[in-house]
């Protein structure tokens, strides 16, 4: 029997004495890639560090299940918040997309069809039956981090393919830097890059500038990093494995690197404000849009789609400021596993509450003294909470016998009204639809812009704009995202790669030689609360 026989056995039988299916999901899906097990376990000991950091806030405060292990809804939360925040990444199968967080299971995350159906399965069988512990969670969201990356990988080697460039032997740095563009232009321009022909490809790529004008800006911080890695000015080659540390640096940094083209769209949007509302007048709106600032541009019926359109008053319709800068027409790149989009600043907000309660629901006092001492970019520490902003928490903590749940749509609904220019207003499910840059393309009738003579018939239409501040909405339907629990919350329990068998030993069979390949490879309820478990 060949050495990699041996090991394949060895990490079954650990696999199965352990406990097999309740065994560690690292170990499970480490047997389930065979040969490539060694290079995710390696690259996992590297980056689940920061995997574990990123999940600490969150984790002490989500709901559990009576054997404190998270369910579905609750794994799917994490995940898509983690995401979001750490990278900006919308992950297709994650967002809800104005659905329930039990809608679809975690396990049905598209990034996740390039694992083996084994891992798949051991992933549902764990959700299903009873949850996942925190040392999985943690796995799981590094899994869809090294797919997400691989994927990425695998598009580079395709520009190379397109510029006939060899991944054996280094290029010239000038053409190795095109691939690069050349991959970046695909994910502005949602094309895929496999079943794109290199011709329409390279016209794309000859017009990205017209498809997105901030592709200058994003060509600088491309070179910058291109240029960091080829540390000898006088290197005039570089090898494949050199461009793809580019890229994985590219990915880890562009998300927060692109958001200051967000902040500087609220910049634009907030001398337009409505009485510190955090909306805008759709007349004044467009009436930027006409003055040119372009982005301003969306019709009134995709605005409203997306959840960005506040009709509480119909005669006065406004753009709400943070549900416009996260909805996905202001995405700046798609593939078919995730979103790059703005990067929320509620999310910070909400990281911070989380700490400070470190469980799934709180007193309204506490939660106020913590708001009123919690600084955002337009709000200042140690403001008055108003009375009616008192009241409503004191209201929504009344519904559930004195506590707030931080994950109930209510108290999101009362961070907008604390916070409105950085949490957005968090419709009740089934009101809006979110629409993915690709879907756009696949219409092939691109984004729905309003024309200059659309936006001049809403600009000279007469509007009301005197109405109190008072009236900003405020929907009494609550959805949770699971049941309030009594248990006291369960800490974040660190995950030490050494102590896993599997790990070990194809870590082992990697030291003795052993060559492996790295794979390349619903209706609104009449109900209130409604519960998503």
């Amino acid at each position: 029997m060949s050495l990699v026989c041996a090991m394949r056995v060895s990490v079954l039988l650990v696999f199965v004495v352990g406990g097999g299916a309740g065994g560690s999901l690292l170990d499970g899906i480490a047997v389930a890639l065979g040969d490539s097990g060694v290079d995710f376990l390696a690259a996992s000991a590297a980056g689940l560090p920061r995997i574990e950091a990123g999940l600490a806030p969150i984790l002490p405060s989500l709901p559990r299940s009576e054997s404190g292990r998270l369910e579905g809804p609750a794994v799917r939360y994490a995940l898509y918040h983690f995401f979001v925040r750490e990278f900006g990444w919308r992950i297709n199968g994650l967002d809800p997309m104005g659905a329930p967080w039990n809608s679809s299971s975690p396990a049905e995350v598209a990034a996740l069809k390039r694992m083996p159906p084994a891992v798949l399965q051991l992933l549902a069988s764990r959700l299903d039956r009873d949850g996942l512990n925190e040392l999985d969670l943690a796995v799981l969201a590094w899994t869809l981090r090294y797919l997400i990356q691989d994927e990425s990988d695998s598009r580079l080697r395709v520009a190379y393919d397109m510029l006939e460039l060899s991944t054996d032997a280094p290029v010239p740095k000038e053409r190795a830097e095109l691939a690069l563009d050349l991959h970046m232009a695909s994910h502005v321009a949602a094309a895929d890059l496999a079943k794109t022909p290199a011709e329409k490809m390279m016209k794309v790529y000859a017009n990205i500038d017209k498809i997105y004008p901030a592709w200058n800006d994003t060509l600088d911080f491309i070179h910058s990093a291109f240029s960091a890695e080829v540390a000898d000015p006088a290197a005039v080659s570089m090898s494949f494995e050199q461009n793809l540390r580019v890229l994985s640096n590219i990915t880890e940094r562009y998300g927060l690197w692109q958001d200051s083209e967000c902040r500087n769209m609220k910049a634009m949007l907030l001398p337009w404000e409505d009485q510190g509302s955090g909306r805008v007048h759709l007349t004044d709106f467009y009436r930027a849009s006409l003055s040119g600032k372009w982005q301003f541009s969306e019709t009134v019926d995709l605005l409203r789609q997306l959840g960005a359109l506040d009709e509480s008053v119909p005669s006065s319709p406004r753009v709400i400021i943070a549900n416009y800068l996260l909805s996905y027409s202001n995405c700046v790149g798609s593939t078919i596993y995730n979103d790059l989009c703005c990067l929320s600043e509620c999310e910070a907000l909400m990281a911070h509450v989380e700490r400070q309660v470190a469980a799934s629901s709180a007193e309204p006092e506490a939660l106020m003294d913590i708001v009123v001492a919690l600084a955002s970019s337009t709000v200042p520490a140690g403001r008055e909470l108003g009375a009616v902003l008192q009241q409503r928490l004191r209201s929504v903590a009344a519904q559930h016998g004195g506590v707030v749940p931080i994950y109930g749509r209510l108290f999101a609904q009362w961070m907008h009204h604390a916070y409105p220019r950085e949490c957005p207003y968090p419709h009740v499910v089934g009101a809006t639809q979110q629409i993915t840059p690709a879907h756009y393309l696949r219409q092939g009738d691109g984004l729905r812009v309003a024309s200059a003579e659309e936006m001049k018939v809403v600009v000279e239409r007469p509007e009301r704009k005197d109405h109190p501040q008072e009236t900003l909405p405020w929907d009494s339907q609550e959805e949770l995202l699971a049941p309030p629990s009594p248990r006291a919350p369960i800490g974040f329990a660190v995950l030490h790669l050494g102590t896993s068998a599997v790990a070990m030993g194809l870590l082992m069979a990697s030291l003795l030689g052993v060559t492996v390949r790295r794979r390349r490879s619903a209706a609104k309820p009449a109900v209130a609360p409604q519960i998503f478990v």
